[in-house]
């Protein structure tokens, strides 16, 4: 599983998978999720509080937490360098974006810029893609996929779509 996952949290993400902490959400609440592997927030602006939709999703991230903080400790004392740890900033913003929320709606009152979402969610997107591809809970994988689909849309799918379609592919200079 470890060798399938191309991210700076792999050894995290796979010990999560291992653990059943992305197990048995929905894909909004798993993007949301997901999301605090992938984002890094670098403001000078302190982030907002974390927004969880329920408590089941608060305590899947303290645990995540707990996982993390083992991880570290084993890191540290290994000598290695040590893991990014997860950062729930931007868990509402996937978790709406991938409900359904229009993007004003996704940025409303959000100290970040349309691009800095777009670039959010497409490395969220290929992380999410990446858990469908190695979850051991086939439900998992699934729910995976749907919530990688489910951040494929509007301004996100559309940048896509603008970056392939650069000068020179259809012959045009």
């Amino acid at each position: 599983m470890l060798s399938r996952i191309y991210h700076e949290s792999d050894l995290l993400i796979a010990e999560c998978l291992c653990e059943g902490l992305l197990d048995g959400l929905d894909p909004a609440a798993l993007a949301g999720l997901v999301s605090c592997f992938t984002y890094e927030h670098r403001s000078p602006v302190p982030p907002p509080p974390p927004w969880f939709p329920s408590r089941r999703l608060r305590d899947r991230f303290a645990e995540i937490e707990r996982l993390a903080a083992r991880l570290d400790r084993a890191e540290q004392q290994a000598g290695l360098p040590v893991t990014r740890p997860p950062e729930p900033a931007f868990f509402a913003l996937a978790h709406a974006w991938a409900a359904g929320e229009p993007l004003d709606e996704v940025l409303d009152d959000e100290d970040l810029s349309g691009g800095d979402f777009v670039r959010n969610a497409k490395q969220l997107i290929d992380l999410l893609r990446q858990v469908g591809e190695v979850a051991p809970e086939p439900a998992t994988a699934r729910t995976a996929r749907r919530a990688a689909d489910a951040l494929f849309r509007g301004v996100v799918a559309a940048s896509s779509v603008v970056g392939e379609a650069g000068p020179g592919r259809d012959g045009a200079t």
